[in-house]
């Protein structure tokens, strides 16, 4: 993304905000739950988290990503999460062996 074309984005972003109804804060909850989808996928891994936001937030406002989509990603995600979570084992795991301290050193002479 070129320096001239982010600011016309920054710019449509915040007079996009700045016009937007009464269901901009829940948008904006809505546009986090977004960034946080894109950030598990491989394309967008490399992105700073701030650029994601940007992006997801202008992409939710705009009305580009719908409301439907938003609640789906987010639905798979913690279902992801969820057997992430089950494959997990809670149980501590044993403890290393520490080096034996009664076996006599062996003798180097």
């Amino acid at each position: 993304m070129t320096a001239h074309a982010k600011i016309e984005t920054e710019n449509d972003l915040e007079k996009l905000i700045s016009d937007y109804g009464p269901s901009k804060y829940q948008d904006i909850v809505r546009a986090m739950q977004w960034a946080r989808h894109l950030r598990r996928q491989e394309d967008f891994r490399n992105i700073p988290m701030a650029e994601l936001i940007d992006r997801s937030l202008f992409d939710v406002v705009s009305g580009k990503v719908k409301v439907p989509e938003i609640e789906a990603a987010v639905t798979a995600d913690q279902e992801i999460e969820a057997k992430l979570a089950t494959k997990r084992s809670d149980e501590p795991r044993k403890p290393r062996k520490e080096a034996k301290e009664d076996k006599p050193a062996k003798d180097a002479a």
